[in-house]
């Protein structure tokens, strides 16, 4: 494609009948966008250049057929309206079903389809790109036109779009989306759903708190129109990680797909959505047999599956079936519990959540794909991929280019691309040493300069370089396109992992060099500055590369201007490519320049692209250094307004200056650059980087170099950001050229927008919407400036302009300026100058913000002083007080920065000859802030007042309605209250209306329009005249400001008055009553218009009246007056009083405006504020009546019969029982006593099986006992309820007492009410209904404690009604004894801890013990133990089998048997004693049982008795128990 004007394609014939394979709606839709032709060439990469161009507004587009223009201009913009499908004519006779009450001319989908079908791959990789940028989903698989053919997978414009996000182990991570591997997320909708899948993936994306368009879905605008052809497209988008893990919505990154259309139509895509889907997500509209079978064969592909049921609601039979059905297809399908979503309720929300929180769950245990292996898979299922024969063999030829570079960079460079190595730079360093010093050249010098050129004529082509040219030298221009747009991607990928470990490092900390497409095109460059140092047969066809410098140029690819590694403008490279280019321009082709300065981290190459389209090297991804340019074509409106046909742009990237040689090499190319150029934009990076004042110095130094060339050009500023350095360098400008261009003293710092990393899980930033109206801006402003250039100066042509480039290089080359390069006193000076300058203007900026924003007290106060001097004060007046305040403010103020720019050169002690050049200029720009605050302060001033008034006016309106609505609100709260009913919002908006109509309103008599003044005025003017005889005047209002008062002339005389003799003098005399009666009239309009009357025909007649009777007296002179005289000093009075009463009509619209708006948005507000009062006061009345309820009533009852169930505790534990219950072992005896004097097995048995039952049941049958007696109460119910409700109200007091601020939480409040309580004594209050939302809202604590005291009140009084109803009853809780039971056997339980043979309890009462011990150990076969071997009950007890050789076995010992002595090898933690044989003690209270139940024990354990000693058999029950006061140490 050429960079001539761009021919208009042949469109091919009309398609006259409708093909056969493209259905209606299809061929309608591509007839209203224009492409209904049988042949359309695609767009490529170079044509967005006339898309974005010509555009300086963002406005709708005319018809359909401008909105693919539309999209990609508002895409470059990064505009998050650029999907938008709205035009002013939107429905034409087209037949599409579209609706007619939408700007909407068709779905935005199929906007963004048609986009990729009429779109080559290198422009579908930067759109791609900016789609992800402004966070929109991008297509992947595009459905065919016609449906027979195949489908297509986009991978190519994935190849360039680069991905960054944060790893918690690896950092930050930078890689190609195309070869990135992560989890493959798709949705699909199967049938029809009452739901938005792609709203709820939104929601999803987004996370809880973020609002996510990705996805284009029914709820946009546009989305509801019908889709033609995007059903079956497929898109995806990427969630990455930020790096703060409360906005990550996942654990790890993941690529989301998602199905347009109906999946069970689409069986391609969903193959390969299947086999490739880590989660395939379903949502489904019906469960039918088809729809199960399309499941089951999706679920045999897939790994994972969450089905979301979207089927409507069913009766309640059919909603059991569609249950059973859901129930049998999990099963079928194998699917996990928690992966069949319920979404039948619509809750898009909450459907959201809970898909969010699945995938969270499955996202770590995912496998992952790419999209290059998706590619690959298509290719298996016959779907076409748009990488074609040609683009691999262009990605072959790269890869013959790169060949080494895999073992470094470096080695690389070194080896493949040697003349960009020190030799050159060390050549270009000495050949400007030797310019500059030429008188003083030395020997050594010209030495040193000669063997560099020796060495730089060994040179030979490198391998690299001979592939690298014989690509280019492609005649398939589509071929060398793959090839460029795969070497940059190469390149790219091969580094990522570099750059992102060195993206934050400084160039000087970087241990490997990047590399790009740029470096090889300079060396290309260097290959031919080498031919012209020496021929060489090696490098015979090096004149072909000028000619390819130019192709590539005229196809978009930027030419180095500037060599900024080395320091050096190629000057045979650039003339030759330059020359090349001429050579195929038209004859007489004129052009202008903008050239864009770009320092450390500027966004040189966003903002061109974003203004002109155009592609420049990015400065982020590579660390290059130089100056670039692009030939633009100017479309028709920009050559009429620049006089010119191209546009060449000149970028900067890189330019830092962090050793004073760098400092140095960054001003030479400044200086040259700039030199070269009308315009010159400066582009400051954001604020606080280190290298701002470096660049400040580099930027003043250009302008100070560039003042006197030939070539003027004309700086502006943009900014990213709104710092300092923007304001101080507009400052500069102004300072250093308002001398030589006094009309640029207005300009505009530019703010650029923060851009937002590619796959980012936040919405579409408010920011892109100001970065794109910024770019606008900046683009209308250019081209302004341009303009003032075409009217001041003529264009030049390429070949002057390369004449005057040679030209300038030599200056630059020998240092020919004022300014030395590395010399910055004179630049810091003007800086620190301007820097003061800006910081005064700031400070005088935001006094006067500060005194605007208080106006309104200062206003009263004024208004309050002329009160007390009974002087009125009218607007008119006030108005002139507060300027003149104002005036003497900013006056003084600039005065004080003037003195303060010459002190601060005192200070820093710097030479004041260095600015006394510039002294004029810096007081002109102190003068000029002046009258430009001066100016937006009269216009602030003059809103404010008019404010004020307003304000004023209706500040007894507001007061009234307030207080009207305050009544009626009480009144609603108390039938809320009295009737524990619920008010809607209707209602409530029912009761506001009802109130708000009844305000009393000054406005029905609306002010008359101008217009109607007039003619109102002509008409009492008319009658007037009339009435006076004079029917057949010429009657007209004078204007009265475009006379210089009323002048008496010769025609106002009668004929008999007008001798030569007399007419002077009588001229004087009719002069000085005509003003004297003007002055009259003027009194009596001012008085009317000073009290802001409105025009009445009564005001018209009373001043015609006076005008009659001046004339009446005027009678009484020597001289005759003329009807026409009457006729224009009464016009003339009417013109002057109706301009009067005109102003005054505009100021009563104005108020009339502003009072219809005021009272539109304080009517809302009042409302809602309304319905938010009644719901918080109504919800304060309902926490107050809750936590009384569910709080206090149960604390206060508690209270009260708390004391009634101590007192039964402690009279159970008195006399006898005190001794009984008073520890643990005590109670135990007393358990074992009891059971050997009632000589009950069953009791015996109960105990050895369940030790803690049979002590409760004990406890219980005590309880039930003493319960059942007479048990005399004191009744102090009445007491207890007064004491608590004596500090119930207290509580209160001191809470509301203590609280401070008038909004306080509800919830705060009662918890300080809760503690105060609980201070009080003993009682403990449920809080836990505290955490409900009802007691989470803020309210004014006055109204909140009236309303808990009175329901405290409502309380006390309800329980001291059911005391006074029952006042002969003492009622016991229900729930009294189980109390008691808990009591008394936390008293007595003791250690839990059983023996692991016999299950005797331990019986030590210590509470925190380590080892157990029991008092007495049983028989084990009193617990079902037998004898090895044998079905025999032991009568072995523990203590005896310890000192035996008796083993024991059980699951403790894992099937081991070991002897019973080392039972603590098992069971450190019990201690059991020896038996004695010489006293059987404890043993014999149990042996004693034993002998006499041992048929029963074996019984009931279905064992053999056991074989018990005869001497057992001679216990008695007497040595029973004495044997147990001896284990027990009890003397009875």
């Amino acid at each position: 494609m050429s960079l001539h004007r761009k021919p208009v394609p042949d469109p091919g014939p009309l398609t006259t009948k409708i093909v056969s394979e493209i259905d209606r709606d299809k061929h309608i839709l591509l007839h209203m966008l224009d492409l209904h032709r049988e042949k359309v060439a695609p767009l490529d990469l170079t044509a967005m250049q006339y898309v974005s161009t010509p555009s300086t507004e963002d406005d709708l587009p005319q018809d359909p057929t401008g909105l693919l223009n539309a999209f990609l201009r508002r895409l470059w913009l990064c505009n998050p309206q650029a999907r938008s499908t709205c035009c002013k004519v939107p429905v034409g006779d087209y037949g599409l079903d579209m609706d007619e009450n939408s700007q909407c001319a068709i779905n935005p989908l199929d906007l963004v389809a048609v986009i990729y079908m009429t779109t080559n791959s290198f422009l579908q990789q930067e759109i791609a790109q900016r789609m992800m940028q402004c966070n929109f989903a991008v297509p992947l698989y595009l459905p065919p036109i016609h449906p027979e053919k195949n489908g297509t997978i986009l991978l190519c414009p994935f190849r360039g779009v680069l991905g960054q996000w944060k790893s918690a182990s690896e950092g930050p991570i930078m890689k190609n989306m195309a070869d990135s591997r992560m989890p493959f997320l798709s949705a699909v909708r199967l049938g029809s759903c009452n739901i938005s899948k792609s709203r709820v993936l939104n929601r999803v994306l987004g996370g809880p708190h973020e609002q996510n368009d990705c996805f284009i879905n029914c709820g946009m605008e546009g989305g509801q129109l019908p889709r033609v052809l995007s059903d079956g497209l497929v898109e995806v988008c990427w969630n990455l990680h930020s790096g703060e893990h409360h906005n990550n919505i996942f654990s790890r990154p993941v690529l989301v797909a998602n199905l347009r259309g109906d999946a069970a139509d689409c069986e391609k895509q969903m193959s390969l959505l299947c086999y490739t889907s880590a989660v395939l997500i379903v949502f489904c509209g019906s469960f039918g047999a088809k729809e199960r079978n399309l499941l089951a064969s999706w679920r045999d592909n897939t790994s994972h599956m969450i089905i979301i049921d979207c089927s409507a609601s069913a009766e309640d039979g059919q909603e059991n079936q569609n249950e059973k059905i859901k129930q049998r297809l999990m099963k079928d399908l194998e699917l996990p519990d928690g992966t069949m979503l319920n979404g039948r309720e619509g809750d898009e929300e909450e459907i959201a959540e809970n898909l969010r929180d699945v995938l969270d769950r499955f996202v770590a245990y995912l496998h992952t794909t790419n999209l290059v292996g998706t590619a690959g898979m298509a290719n298996d299922l016959d779907i076409n991929v748009d990488e074609d024969e040609l683009c691999r063999m262009a990605f072959s030829e790269v890869e013959e280019v790169l060949s080494g570079i895999e073992d470094g960079v470096s080695s690389y460079l070194e080896n493949q691309l040697p003349l960009q190595g020190t030799v050159w730079k060390q050549l270009c360093q000495l050949e400007k040493e030797e310019a500059r010093n030429i008188q003083h050249a030395s020997q050594s010098l010209t030495g040193e300069k000669e063997n560099l050129i020796k060495q730089l004529l060994d040179y030979k082509l490198t391998t690299a370089m001979r592939a690298f040219t014989a690509a280019l030298c492609s005649f398939d221009t589509t071929k060398r396109a793959f090839f460029l747009s795969w070497m940059r991607v190469k390149l790219e990928v091969m580094q990522l992992g570099n750059m992102s470990d060195q993206r934050e490092a400084n160039e000087e900390q970087m241990q490997e060099p990047c590399i790009g497409l740029e470096h090889l095109l300079r060396e290309m460059g260097l290959v031919y500055e080498r031919y012209f140092r020496g021929p060489n047969s090696d490098l015979y066809d090096m004149f072909r590369l000028p000619y390819l410098g130019a192709e590539l140029l005229l196809h978009g690819v930027p030419l180095e201007l500037y060599d900024g590694d080395a320091s050096v403008f190629p000057m045979n490279w650039v003339y030759s490519v330059l020359y090349e280019v001429h050579k195929q321009l038209p004859k007489f082709s004129r052009m202008r320049v903008l050239t864009i300065l770009g320092f450390h981290n500027s966004k040189n190459a966003e903002i061109l692209s974003a203004l002109f389209g155009v592609n420049f090297p990015k400065w982020g991804r590579r660390h290059i250094k130089g100056a670039y340019m692009l030939l633009l074509s100017l479309p028709d409106n920009f050559r009429m307004e620049m006089d010119c046909e191209f546009l060449l742009l000149i970028s900067t990237e890189g330019l830092n200056a962090t050793t004073e040689r760098s400092l140095m090499h960054a001003t030479e190319l400044a200086t040259f650059v700039s030199g070269l150029s009308d315009i010159t934009l400066i582009n400051l990076p954001d604020e606080d980087q280190i290298e701002n004042r470096r660049n400040l110095q580099i930027a003043v130094n250009a302008i100070l170099c560039t003042r006197n060339l030939e070539r003027k050009t004309t700086f502006q500023v943009a900014s990213e950001g709104a710092g300092m350095d923007g304001k101080i360098m507009s400052c500069v400008i102004d300072v250093l050229t308002q001398e030589k261009l006094p009309n640029e003293s207005q300009r505009e710092t530019l703010p650029t927008s923060e851009r937002r990393g590619t796959g980012s899980s936040s919405g579409t930033s408010q920011n892109d919407q100001i970065y794109s109206e910024a770019i606008l801006r900046l683009k209308k402003r250019l081209l302004t400036m341009f303009h003032e250039k075409a009217t001041n100066g003529h264009p030049t042509c390429l070949g002057a302009f390369m004449e005057y480039m040679l030209r300038l290089w030599e200056s630059v080359k020998n240092a020919n300026f004022d300014i030395k390069f590395g010399d910055t006193a004179t630049a810091d000076a003007i800086i620190g100058l301007c820097r003061k300058l800006a910081q005064g203007e700031k400070h005088l900026n935001d006094q006067l913000d500060i005194w605007v924003d208080e106006l309104d007290n200062h206003i009263m106060k004024l208004k309050e002083s002329a009160s007390q001097k009974r002087e009125y004060l009218d607007s008119d007046r006030l108005l002139r007080i507060l300027r003149d305040e104002a005036a003497t403010q900013i006056n003084t103020e600039r005065d004080h920065i003037k003195t303060s720019l010459w002190d601060y050169l005192r200070q820093e002690d710097i030479d004041i000859g260095l600015v006394e050049n510039y002294k004029v200029s810096l007081n002109k720009k102190v003068d000029h802030i002046q009258e430009q605050i001066t100016y937006d302060v009269a216009q602030k001033l003059e809103s404010a007042t008019i404010r004020h008034d307003m304000i004023v006016k209706m500040h007894a309106l507001l007061t009234s309605l307030e207080a009207a609505l305050e009544v009626r609100l009480r009144s609603l709260l108390q039938t809320s209250k009295d009737n524990n009913c619920v008010i809607d919002d209707k209602e409530l908006e029912r009761e506001f209306v009802s109130v708000w109509e009844n305000i009393p309103s000054n406005m029905n008599n609306p002010p008359l329009e101008t217009q109607e003044i007039f003619v109102r005025m002509v008409e009492q003017l008319k009658k007037n005249l009339s009435d006076r005889g004079l029917k057949r005047q010429n009657i007209r209002l004078r204007d009265a400001n475009q006379l210089n008062g009323f002048k008496v002339k010769t025609a106002h005389f009668a004929l008999s008055s007008k001798m030569k003799k007399t007419l002077k003098y009588n001229k004087d005399v009719a002069q000085r009553f005509t003003n004297k009666l003007i002055e009259d009239c003027d009194r009596k309009v001012s008085d009317k218009v000073c009290h802001k009357e409105v025009y009445s025909d009564s005001y018209i007649r009373e001043l015609l009246a006076t005008v009659d009777k001046g004339l009446e007296v005027l009678k009484g002179e020597p001289f005759v007056m003329s009807p026409k005289f009457e006729v224009d000093i009464k016009g003339y009075v009417c013109g002057k009083a109706a301009e009067s009463f005109q102003e005054v009509q505009e100021s009563f619209i104005r108020e009339k405006e502003i009072k219809d708006r005021f009272l539109n948005e304080t009517r809302e507000r009042h409302m809602l504020n309304f319905i938010y009062q009644f719901r918080k006061r109504d919800q304060c009345q309902k926490a107050a009546q809750n936590f009384t309820n569910k709080c206090l009533k149960p604390t206060v009852e508690d209270f009260i019969y708390n004391s009634l169930e101590r007192q039964i505790f402690n009279d159970m534990l008195k006399n006898k029982n005190a001794q009984l219950y008073s520890s643990p072992k005590k109670f135990h005896y007393s358990l074992l006593k009891e059971m050997l004097i009632k000589d009950s097995f069953e009791d015996f048995h109960e105990y050895l099986q369940s030790h803690e039952n049979f002590q409760r049941k004990s406890i219980e049958k005590f309880i039930r006992v003493h319960l059942s007696g007479s048990v005399m109460i004191e009744d102090r119910r009445e007491q207890r309820m007064h004491q608590i409700f004596d500090w119930v109200k207290r509580c209160i007091k001191q809470a509301s007492e203590s609280s401070s601020g008038a909004q306080r939480n509800v919830r705060q409040l009662l918890e300080e009410v809760c503690a105060s309580l609980e201070s009080q004594g003993k009682i403990t209050i449920p809080t836990q209904i505290l955490k409900k939302p009802l007691f989470d809202i803020s309210t004014h604590r006055e109204h909140f404690f009236a309303n808990l005291e009175e329901s405290v009140s409502e309380l006390s009084s309800s329980i001291n009604q059911e005391f006074m109803e029952n006042e002969d009853v003492i009622e016991v809780p229900d729930d009294l004894p189980d109390k008691l039971q808990d009591m008394l056997y936390e008293r007595v339980k003791g250690c839990d801890k059983r023996c692991p043979f016999c299950k005797a309890p331990c019986d030590l009462e210590e509470t925190e013990h380590q080892v157990h011990e029991a008092v007495v150990h049983r028989p084990k076969g009193l617990v079902c133990y037998t004898n090895a071997n044998s079905t025999t009950l032991s009568h072995n007890t523990c203590s005896a089998d310890i000192t035996g050789q008796n083993q024991f076995q059980n699951r403790d010992t894992a099937g081991r048997s070991l002897p019973f002595k080392e039972y603590q090898s098992i069971y450190p933690d019990w201690n059991i004693y020896p038996e004695d044989p010489r006293n059987n003690g404890a043993a014999v209270y149990w042996r004693y049982v034993f002998m006499r139940y041992n048929s029963r024990f074996a019984q009931r354990y279905q064992c053999a008795p056991a074989k018990l000693p005869e001497a057992w058999g001679n216990i008695t029950q007497k040595d029973a128990l004495q044997s147990l006061r001896e284990a027990f140490q009890i003397t009875e």
